[in-house]
Order: structure tokens, then sequence, then C-alpha cells
């Protein structure tokens, strides 16, 4: 199904898990100006897929990767990681609130540049817990397991294989 045209003018289009909590999954487009513009879901099958787009903010440009759609730090919300281009990791908390879906920006900590791929997965451990990948550009694959805090929001990485450096995209 066709979800429409123009999307050209993003550099970036993420998945942002349902940040509105209307019970539609929304997603998340970067212009190639560094605004981000949110894209509320309808749930349809048969008519549009998205609401009109809402403006989110500038200076997302400063972002390499950003990885969401689940939720982090255990209020319900789903959430956004960002990395700049220093490396640098830093968490959004959702809101529930599509005029404003985030809060300001915490840093989790340094180091993420090593890696070429960042996903937020979901609860791959079954703790209850949303947990992260990340991919070294080596091709090692590394899980961050949740903790459901926004503080110490990831625990010690463990090493899951290596290899993964065979696929382009990990989603």
């Amino acid at each position: 199904m066709k979800v429409g045209g123009g999307w050209n003018v993003y550099d970036r289009i993420d998945g942002a898990g349902d940040l509105d909590r209307d019970g539609y999954m929304d997603l998340l487009a970067r212009d190639k100006t560094g605004v981000l513009w949110l894209y509320k879901g309808t749930g349809s099958f048969t008519g549009a897929r998205f609401k009109a787009r809402v403006k989110v903010g500038g200076g997302w440009g400063a972002y390499d990767r950003l990885a969401g759609g689940a939720d982090l730090t255990g209020d319900g919300r789903a959430d956004l990681l960002a990395r700049d281009r220093a490396g640098v990791l830093w968490l959004y908390k959702g809101t529930g609130d599509a005029t404003r879906p985030y809060t300001a920006r915490t840093q989790i900590g340094g180091g993420w540049q090593g890696y070429d791929q960042l996903i937020v997965t979901g609860d791959l451990t079954d703790d209850g817990k949303t947990d992260a990948i990340a991919r070294d550009r080596s091709g090692v694959l590394w899980l961050y397991k949740g903790t459901g805090k926004t503080t110490g929001t990831f625990t010690a990485r463990t090493r899951i294989g290596g290899g993964w450096n065979t696929y382009n995209h990990l989603f």
C-alpha cells in the first residue's frame, strides 16, 4: 500500500511507537534542515495511514542516529534515543502528548560512536524492561539490557555474536 509521496525531503525516517497513546503507531521524520516531524498514525488500511505532520522541533541534525518506539523508562510512554556526532547517547522521555512528545534530553553516556546500528528492541530478555541492540563496525552485535530507569538506563553490554555486518540495516 502506498503511503504517499514527497518523503524525499527527509534524511531520516524512524518508528516512534505510539507517542500520543491513541493506540496507533506513529512515525518520526527528520528533514534535511534538522527539523523533526511527527506523523501520528491513523490505524487505517484503506485511507490515509498518517495524519498531517506536527513539528517536534529543530536542531535534530546534531544527531546521526535516532532509535525509538518503546518505553525505556517504565512509565508507559514511548521514548527516543539520539546519538550525537561525538558519540554521546541521549534519552528523550516520552510525554504521551503529541504536541510536545518528548521531555528535555538526559545524557545516558559516551562512547557510542563505535556503533553503526542502534535499535530499541522491546523486551528481549523477558524481564519486563525494554532493551536495545547496537552493532559495532566489525559486525559484532551487543545487547544492552534495559533497567526501566531514566538514569542508568542500561546495564553493561553483553556480546550476542559476530557476523552481523552481513546485513545493511537492522530493525
